[in-house]
């Protein structure tokens, strides 16, 4: 069996009465038509080697008996052959040496309209088939320059702001080539629209086997390109809106009094409401390192698509929301006209949970800490939720709370202090105070400031800092004393001894370092001081 189909354009029909005008005008008298319309659409022709191989046919095709094939197809098996071409064939050509035709095999060709038609004399094959075959490609220029204007009038559209429908029917591409924009159909050959989506809308047609498909696939690559750019620059512009209200967000939290009045002009800018009332969500991505196996740019590039995730997920729930990146997670801030009451925090609870189970179903294995800040107004009141949240976060870590968020009134702090705490200027003056321990190194600051806010909180009381920290009494009296006298400072003055325990108190609300030892860390050393 040899398949010579070439596929003619939508716009200009080729029927078999067009083919056999063509053959009688290049060789008078050679075919005779004995059943049938010859009104039919042909678009391929077709050389059947044998009589199994008609149900294989493309639709309006032209099929050709070989000599072999015409020969066999006499009496019961003519009738079978017509049937298994179906109706959507144009027509069957059976050469000179194929017996006469039975009635009821003209009568089955007439009640289906399909062309049988029997040569006169015998022909060469190969000559006929490359009749048609020209006449079809002869359709061809036109089909290009039907599919260059398709492409051509994408290139004029794409500045337009339009839908991807809108651009797909206004470039002519689906009266030309039948494209549709729909849900994948494995049914139909295609492509996706956006090709960085293969999840999303996708270019298909009805499937062909020639060259218009060749023409058509064309088309929807040039389509596609447009669409994925377009799709690339929207994207693109929402992550630099998002970035720079998350870079100002940081901005904001951070900034001493005298850097306020610029970001908070600016803020407006980027769609950051400072004069409203504030909430903040503390997202910490507890196991990201070895999810990320340790690899800072598989780190950086999942912090950003989870980053991504919070952000248009909290984007369902009330308020406005900003996401803005921190050390090791994300920060939410979510922005409302008025202060929320219980029911407007048991909404914020199930957004925040909502947000993490987004979050940890587009990263299987992660672990989220979670901590979130009441609701305050004014930058000040954003200073204070953040750090209600930090503090909220603390206690989240301390008991192990992964993938729940923890509201700031559960670990029972004082909304007082963590707005005092929240000052620049008071946080400012606590790195002064306790900067000498810098000097210590970093384990040993850690060590010192534990022991000696765990002291200050037990009223100076040495038996009982070592049995809450399991250190020998030995070695908390040398810490104190060592502490003390790197700080410079005299706990029998009322206003240093409180200078120094609201310094120690602020260390456990410091978002990622400080802050009471885990309980994996309360463990028995060895007796005797230490250095």
């Amino acid at each position: 069996m040899v398949n010579y189909r070439m596929q003619g354009a939508r716009w200009v029909r080729l029927t078999v009465s067009d083919v056999l005008a063509e053959l009688e005008r290049r060789e008078p008298a050679l075919v005779d038509v004995l059943a049938g319309t010859t009104d039919r659409d042909v678009r391929a022709v077709w050389l059947a080697e044998d009589l199994h191989d008609i149900g294989e046919s493309p639709p309006q095709a032209l099929v050709v008996l070989s000599r072999a094939a015409s020969r066999d197809a006499q009496g019961y098996k003519l009738d079978v052959a017509l049937r298994r071409l179906g109706a959507d064939v144009a027509g069957l050509v059976l050469q000179s040496d194929a017996p006469r035709p039975s009635l009821s095999a003209v009568a089955l060709a007439r009640r289906e309209e399909l062309s049988l038609i029997r040569l006169t004399r015998p022909a060469d094959v190969t000559r006929l088939l490359t009749t048609v075959v020209r006449m079809l490609d002869a359709q061809l220029p036109t089909l290009l320059d039907r599919a260059m204007g398709v492409c051509a009038e994408v290139a004029a559209l794409e500045s337009e702001q339009l839908t991807d429908a809108a651009l797909l029917r206004r470039s002519g591409a689906a009266r030309t080539f039948g494209l549709q924009l729909v849900a994948r159909d494995p049914r139909l050959t295609g492509i996706p629209a956006v090709l960085t989506d293969p999840e999303g809308p996708w270019l298909q047609r009805e499937p062909t086997t020639a060259a218009e498909d060749a023409l058509a696939q064309l088309a929807m690559w040039r389509i596609a390109a447009a669409m994925t750019r377009r799709s690339i620059e929207t994207e693109r512009a929402h992550e630099l809106s998002l970035m720079s209200a998350g870079e100002l967000l940081n901005q904001l939290l951070d900034a001493t009094t005298e850097e306020g009045g610029p970001l908070i002009r600016r803020a407006a800018d980027v769609g950051v409401r400072v004069e409203a009332w504030h909430q903040i969500v503390q997202l910490e991505f507890a196991n990201l390192p070895a999810l990320a196996q340790d690899d800072p740019v598989a780190g950086y590039h999942h912090t950003q698509t989870l980053g991504r995730v919070a952000v248009q997920t909290a984007a369902h729930h009330e308020g406005r929301w900003t996401m803005a990146p921190r050390a090791g997670g994300v920060l939410l801030l979510r922005s409302s006209s008025r202060p929320d009451g219980p029911a407007e925090l048991r909404r914020l609870r199930t957004a925040a949970q909502t947000v993490i189970d987004a979050m940890v179903a587009s990263l299987p294995g992660l672990e989220v800490l979670c901590g979130i800040g009441g609701s305050h107004e004014g930058l000040q009141g954003m200073r204070a939720s953040r750090a209600e949240a930090d503090s909220a976060l603390q206690s989240a870590r301390l008991r192990g709370a992964l993938n729940e968020p923890v509201l700031f009134d559960a670990p029972g702090l004082s909304r007082l202090l963590v707005e005092w705490y929240s000052s620049s200027s008071v946080r400012h003056s606590i790195d002064d105070l306790m900067a000498p321990l810098a000097g210590l190194g970093k384990a040993k600051q850690k060590e010192y400031a534990t022991t000696l806010r765990v002291y200050l909180e037990n009223n100076r009381s040495v038996s009982r800092t070592s049995e809450q920290l399991y250190l020998h009494r030995n070695t908390v009296a040398y810490r104190i004393r060592r502490v003390l006298d790197v700080l410079g400072v005299d706990l029998d003055d009322p206003s240093q001894f409180l200078a120094l325990y609201l310094a120690c108190y602020a260390s456990t609300m410091q978002y990622g370092s400080g802050g009471p030892l885990r309980a994996a860390d309360r463990r028995p050393r060895s007796a005797g001081p230490t250095t």
